[in-house]
């Protein structure tokens, strides 16, 4: 349906760094993932304190995610937050389970740690 569309779309927009990208997550081991700033802040009260709040990251559009975590749960997360959490589930059951802790981690940690 058309609602689902339209979320698969907003997931889609996190990923490979484009110009519409506003904000770059840089990852452990060199991928970056691009997204938007403002669908990040609407969806996740972290990702608001981090990116709209006078922070480094705030003036950079640059952000270091934790490294305890890869950056297909990163990608996920991301996804997710651009989609309102109405994106598909990664396949692997192991990103899953990563995603699972990296949105717990994310949800309860101040703007200076977590995603």
């Amino acid at each position: 349906d058309a609602s689902s569309e339209c979320f698969a779309l907003l997931a889609s927009l996190a990923g490979s760094v484009e110009k519409g990208h506003d904000v770059v997550f840089e990852c452990e081991n060199g991928d970056t993932i691009g997204g938007s700033r403002l669908l990040l802040a609407h969806a996740s009260p972290y990702y608001e304190r981090l990116l709209c709040d006078g922070t480094a990251e705030c003036a950079s559009g640059v952000v270091k995610p934790d490294p305890d975590f890869s950056s297909a749960a990163h990608l996920a997360l991301l996804g997710q937050l651009h989609a309102l959490g109405h994106a598909p589930l990664p396949a692997s059951l192991d990103v899953r389970l990563e995603l699972l802790c990296l949105a717990a981690k994310v949800r309860g940690a101040p703007s200076g740690e977590g995603g």
